[in-house]
């Protein structure tokens, strides 16, 4: 299958204002069966741009900038090949298979900061969130049960609201407000699943409408955890699914909400950003389409 994502993010200024350094995090991170064929990037007015690993080993381009400007223009245009569409395609280790699982030595403290709760006072919330997933399969203790029953339940349990904003909500202001964004719902998975000893971390990325879907494309915020066996796996807990073949990793971190698509700003008075437009384009191309 072959995917294309096309991205432009404009800004405009009330005049003419010097531009801070922009972190730009538009590339794919290697994934298996996932390759990027082709990529182009613009940035208006001209950038000098460097590109890096961050800590995480996310792609991450610097753009410094000279002079001033009354307009920054960033526009990317990928073309990925994805040729894994079966998102449960694995096979977990035995110490996976049941609830509680355990990681080995080696594990355990690589995995260490993606184990930590960030909402210490949310835990009794989400335990008591957790709790009909737990006892619901007890008689088996399948962790994958679990995940996937808890995943699925998000949609239902939750209404998604589009809030533009930035920040995310603690787990315990999304459960008591029953919605959120997908960065919330994808932070209340994260910490839900921590509590019972199972390492995640956020993936910032974009979700690609399959042919004659009514979906729209965007950018699109989930979790993988770390499951022996099957390595980093993608749980979208807006959607109520596994991260599949339409889901385009970008960047992971291990707090969510912190990996945009451009971070940066400007020296000068506030108030001088009049205009903030974002036009994304993520599909699956048809059969014969031209690439």
């Amino acid at each position: 299958m072959f995917l294309r994502i096309d991205h432009s993010t404009e800004y405009r200024y009330r005049e003419p204002v010097e531009l801070t350094p922009h972190l730009l995090r538009f590339f794919p991170r290697s994934s298996p069966g996932l390759h990027l064929l082709r990529s182009d990037l613009s940035v208006q007015p001209g950038a000098t741009v460097r590109w890096n690993l961050d800590l995480e080993g996310n792609i991450l381009g610097k753009a410094t900038f000279s002079g001033t400007t009354e307009r920054l223009v960033i526009s990317t245009s990928l073309l990925i090949e994805q040729k894994i569409t079966n998102p449960f395609d694995f096979l977990l280790e035995d110490r996976a298979m049941t609830l509680p699982m355990s990681y080995n030595g080696r594990e355990g403290p690589l995995l260490s900061p993606f184990l930590t709760s960030r909402d210490v006072n949310s835990e009794g919330q989400l335990e008591d969130l957790l709790r009909p997933f737990l006892n619901g399969v007890s008689a088996t203790g399948s962790t994958l049960g679990v995940l996937t029953a808890f995943c699925r339940a998000i949609p239902v349990l939750f209404r998604y609201n589009p809030r533009h904003e930035e920040g995310v909500r603690t787990a315990d202001e999304t459960i008591a407000l029953r919605e959120g964004t997908c960065r919330d719902f994808a932070h209340l998975f994260m910490e839900a699943t921590r509590t019972i000893g199972i390492a995640a971390r956020y993936v910032s990325g974009y979700l690609c409408a399959p042919p004659s879907s009514p979906c729209e494309s965007h950018t699109h915020g989930w979790c993988e955890l770390y499951l022996p066996g099957a390595g980093w796996r993608g749980f979208d807990p807006t959607n109520g699914i596994l991260a599949g073949a339409h889901h385009i990793p970008v960047a992971t971190s291990v707090t969510a909400g912190e990996i945009p698509p451009v971070e940066g700003s400007y020296c000068g008075k506030q108030g001088l950003c009049v205009a903030h437009d974002v036009t994304i384009s993520a599909r699956e191309l048809l059969p014969g389409e031209e690439l």
